[in-house]
């Protein structure tokens, strides 16, 4: 298992998400309660990511690079399904949680 995984966020779900210290978007247009998950992905898979969720949108995007250990510590399960990380809870927007946050060149 990595140390860190990421998450692509839309950078308006972020911000707005930082006043309730938590972050609940499973992916583009869909919730947390709906899916179960929160999607990640590992480091050299981010660019794929979005090309195939994102291309079309013409918003910023965030690339969250979080602490499983930190995320496991905090109650959070990750669970790896076919090589893919899936944040098992809402996701904590805690310094130890969240390593970096980067606007993704477009």
């Amino acid at each position: 298992m990595t140390a860190e995984i990421h998450h692509i966020a839309i950078q308006d779900d972020w911000e707005m998400s930082r006043g309730f210290g938590e972050y609940v978007v499973s992916t583009r247009g869909t919730h947390f309660e709906e899916s179960g998950f929160i999607h990640a992905t590992t480091a050299d898979r981010v660019n794929d990511v979005v090309a195939s969720r994102y291309a079309d949108l013409d918003l910023p995007l965030l690339d969250i690079t979080l602490n499983v250990e930190a995320l496991e510590a905090a109650g959070i399960a990750v669970d790896w399904v076919d090589g893919a990380p899936r944040i098992v809870g809402e996701l904590p927007m805690s310094a130890e949680v969240v390593v970096s946050e980067r606007v993704i060149p477009r």
